[in-house]
């Protein structure tokens, strides 16, 4: 069954298509437009989320990706618990996504952020995990949900044994942890 999914945001360009997240997010996120599309995107998600449950239709969590910027700023808590209230939704239909370089940067103060955002009832998941930012240490202080295996491990796993044996050992001590996993960007059996 499904159990969760994640929105992700594309751009349909006039002339040049689909533009990848990955060429147009670094831009916004340089320039300050992450801030009013991450807002958006959250507005637009709930919304969606609402017309599901008065479509009657049973809706797994929802994945959102929190910028870093997004995440940084003090007034998070407050735009989540308004959109959730205007769009009557439940925090448990959310599942906020921040990615391991985020959540280290500062560690001692996002342990707060986190810790106001599971309060009010969200999941919280540290996405792209295994880049090189994350202490050991620090896991077991955050309180998160998931784990979000970055696809850099995954995409060797059958080809190249330490791949596999390095994403044994996330998964291990995630479990060991009671954290759900998720192994980002696959694609075959």
């Amino acid at each position: 069954r499904i159990v969760s999914a994640e929105a992700l945001i594309r751009w349909q360009h006039p002339t040049r298509g689909f533009i990848s997240p990955g060429e147009f997010i670094p831009l916004a996120e340089e320039n300050g437009l992450i801030l009013p599309i991450g807002e958006w995107l959250l507005w637009d998600i709930c919304k969606q989320i609402r017309r599901w449950h008065d479509e009657g239709l049973a809706t797994p969590r929802i994945a959102i990706n929190l910028s870093g910027r997004q995440f940084q700023r003090q007034n998070l808590p407050d735009l989540l618990a308004q959109v959730i209230v205007d769009t009557d939704i439940q925090p448990s239909d959310i599942e906020l996504e921040i990615t391991e370089g985020t959540i280290m940067s500062d560690a001692e103060s996002n342990i707060e952020m986190l810790v106001m955002l599971k309060r009010m009832g969200f999941t919280l998941a540290i996405d792209d995990f295994g880049t090189g930012y994350s202490s050991l240490s620090y896991l077991k202080r955050f309180p998160i949900d998931v784990l979000k295996i970055d696809y850099s491990f995954i995409r060797d796993i059958t080809t190249d044994t330490n791949s596999a044996e390095l994403v044994r050992g996330i998964i291990s001590m995630a479990h060991g942890l009671k954290l759900e996993v998720v192994a980002e960007g696959v694609e075959t059996q």
